[in-house]
């Protein structure tokens, strides 16, 4: 199971927003170019997030995006599954049937792993990323070099 370069994309999107969350809305060009992004496909991405109520977006000269939702309850689950659907490593993990499933040792280790991804996925905020990423560079900026 592979997750989109959609869902990649948009988290990446969310934790620059993030991390200018002053309340003030963010242009969307500025994430774009910030996070290298083609604007248009930042705009649909945004278009979704919005339609599913995890962001606003503001029209005008300071016009651009905010959260509607806060960053610590926004997972990067919530975006996957917004932009994705579902997670399944498997057929079977989505409840589609399978003739084969009361005798098939393999669905437990279908289901773990699913269980396990949205776990890892579902504890990881869009808040979360951004303070790490700040620290990060933070870091990166205090090493110096002989």
């Amino acid at each position: 199971m592979n997750i989109s370069a959609k869902s990649k994309y948009a988290v990446r999107a969310l934790v620059e927003l993030a991390q200018h969350n002053d309340g003030l809305p963010v242009p969307i060009g500025d994430i774009a170019s910030k996070r290298d992004i083609p604007l248009q496909f930042l705009e649909q991405l945004f278009s979704s997030l919005r339609k599913a109520g995890i962001l606003n977006s503001h029209r005008g000269v300071r016009g651009g995006f905010s959260f509607k939702r806060l960053p610590e309850d926004v997972s990067v689950l919530d975006v996957i599954e917004i932009l994705d659907g579902n997670i399944a490593p498997a057929a079977c993990t989505i409840g589609t049937a399978c003739d084969k499933a009361e005798r098939c040792a393999v669905k437990g280790v279908w289901m773990d792993a699913k269980n396990s991804l949205e776990g890892v996925l579902a504890a990881s905020s869009i808040a979360e990323l951004a303070d790490k990423e700040m620290m990060m560079q933070d870091q990166a900026e205090e090493m110096y070099y002989i």
